[in-house]
């Protein structure tokens, strides 16, 4: 990977003209990005789409590769890089562009789209400043035996998953753009936490959870592993206190106390008043093995658990924003 700072030799641009920031831009996004002093622009809506575009470019340490799309986009590039990396990995430029942009704005990008196009043209030509730069771990998702790694920023187990579905079932059909959908559905599970009773949005999840030192086996509300610092509305639901790249939380199903603990719990203050005997866990780990869950969340995207599931990192990544 380039020093920070380094103009890039080559640029890849991975467009997403799905994404909920690029469809109604789309016309002025390439064109924009056609203007761009030796880029390559590549349409692209899914996983397999992302793969060949970077299997084209074959992108090497000296080159840029700008990805203009929401946390599913990102997860996919991530995935498609990390499988195959032979040897140091492109620069990474995140522009965000989709309906949930979670893993951009933690990592520090504030531009809109076309706004963060027009700054990368301007660091290319001389006349404005470079990419912010960060660095941070990517989780690893490794599964059932002959499977291939899945690599992203954010892992959910549990009642995150009926979150997501509630958001496509009840609040995409109804037209709402942009952030608000997610946060309204959040806000929609976050109700039905404070009643504490059995809900739909809350089913128990039997499964277990080891670490190298630990063991729970339990019914559990929802399980989360991130390298993120902050989730969806800035909540920071970790207070694990180790020195570890992977920020790992558990709640039991219906936990004790709930009403009291979480407020503190989402604003990262839970080491104060959540407590494991009362349903509650935080760490941060190196690995974790969990069985049980049949799926799994990953940067917004749904995936089957066939088999138990091993959460890791990556070494950390130079991410690069506006």
């Amino acid at each position: 990977m380039p020093e920070a700072g380094a103009r890039p030799a080559r640029i890849g641009i991975l467009l997403n003209p799905d994404s909920g920031r690029v469809r109604r831009r789309l016309p002025a996004l390439r064109r924009i990005a056609a203007a761009l002093p030796a880029a390559l622009l590549q349409e692209v809506s899914g996983p397999r789409e992302i793969e060949q575009a970077l299997r084209l470019w074959q992108a090497g340490a000296q080159d840029l590769v700008v990805i203009l799309g929401g946390d599913g986009t990102l997860q996919a590039t991530l995935t498609a890089l990390l499988r195959k990396s032979a040897g140091d990995l492109p620069a990474l430029l995140v522009v965000p562009a989709g309906t949930t942009n979670m893993s951009a704005g933690d990592l520090g990008a504030r531009l809109r789209p076309e706004a963060a196009l027009h700054a990368l043209h301007a660091w290319l030509q001389g006349t404005g400043p470079a990419p912010r730069t960060v660095e941070r771990a990517v989780l690893r998702i490794d599964g059932e035996t002959g499977r291939d790694s899945q690599f992203g920023m954010f892992f959910g187990a549990g009642a995150i998953l009926g979150g997501v579905r509630y958001f496509h079932r009840h609040i995409r059909p109804t037209g709402v753009r942009g952030a608000l959908g997610p946060a309204l559905a959040f806000a929609r599970m976050l109700l039905s936490l404070l009643g504490n009773r059995p809900h739909p949005l809350l089913p128990a999840m039997r499964a277990r959870l080891s670490t190298a030192s630990d063991d729970w086996h339990d019914d559990w509300l929802l399980v989360l592993a991130s390298t993120l610092d902050r989730l969806l509305v800035g909540c920071r639901p970790y207070w694990g206190e180790d020195r570890a790249p992977v920020h790992f939380t558990a709640l039991a199903h219906r936990p004790r106390r709930l009403l009291r603990v979480l407020p503190a719990l989402l604003c990262g203050r839970g080491a104060k008043v959540a407590r494991e005997h009362d349903g509650y866990l935080s760490r941060n780990l190196d690995a974790l093995e969990l069985s049980g869950p049949e799926d799994f969340l990953l940067d917004g995207e749904l995936f089957e658990a066939r088999e138990s599931i091993r959460l890791s990192s990556t070494l950390p990544l130079r991410f690069s924003t506006f």
